[in-house]
């Protein structure tokens, strides 16, 4: 009975120690905003420019679809379809800032991002050509997305 009582124990105290341990199941934030921001194409684009106001009408067949394939510090590919004025990319790779609030392309343009399972946020600035301004051009873009 003794010898029972033993094993008994050693059994409970292992499985207490079992679940003390790091779950290597579990998916980082990391993960998880990839995971998002990598299950569908975005599109339904919502654009706002300062100083031009709405600029929806614009880019009513914009898509941008990002996937997720690690390599040379990039955390994947994207391609771009119908990018306007506001993206001047077309496919390249894309990293995500350590705080997961920022995305870098590799033609350097940085853009501040929102994300959520149904919703991405771009938030950006580009440049005016040559140093002029025209309207649409350039100046800050806000897209407002939902997945395809």
């Amino acid at each position: 009975m003794k010898s029972l009582l033993k094993i008994t124990t050693m059994l409970f105290v292992l499985l207490q120690l079992s679940g003390c341990g790091d779950d290597s199941n579990e998916k980082s934030k990391r993960d998880v905003a990839i995971a998002k921001l990598t299950h569908s194409s975005w599109s339904h684009a919502q654009v706002t420019n300062t100083p031009d106001g709405d600029l929806s009408s614009q880019y009513e067949n914009f898509v941008i679809a990002f996937s997720s394939n690690k390599s040379g510090g990039y955390d994947g590919t994207y391609i771009i379809s119908n990018g306007g004025y506001a993206f001047s990319e077309n496919a390249g790779k894309w990293k995500l800032s350590d705080t997961l609030d920022k995305i870098t392309l590799d033609s350097g343009k940085e853009m501040e991002i929102q994300l959520e399972e149904e919703h991405l946020q771009l938030d950006f600035t580009v440049a005016a050509p040559g140093g002029g301004r025209a309207a649409g051009l350039s100046g800050h873009f806000v897209f407002e997305l939902q997945p395809l």
